[in-house]
């Protein structure tokens, strides 16, 4: 990686908020393998379905990152 592509990808993490989930390994494994049916990243179908809880708990939920 080049010098300009470290910079970038420093300013791009400090933007991001960090939140680590720790699920059993058979629990991890289930939400994988419904990921991969889903056709996503865990951290995309983990924050869509965030998104969609907080959507039914009348929480306004942020629409900015991965889908």
């Amino acid at each position: 990686r080049t010098e300009a592509q470290k910079r970038a990808s420093i300013n791009y993490n400090r933007k991001q908020d960090n939140i680590m989930l720790r699920p059993s390994k058979e629990h991890g494994a289930t939400i994988r393998a419904a990921a991969a049916v889903a056709g996503q990243s865990v951290q995309a179908y983990c924050l869509q379905s965030i998104d969609e809880r907080m959507t039914r708990e009348g929480i306004a939920a942020q629409q900015d990152g991965p889908k």
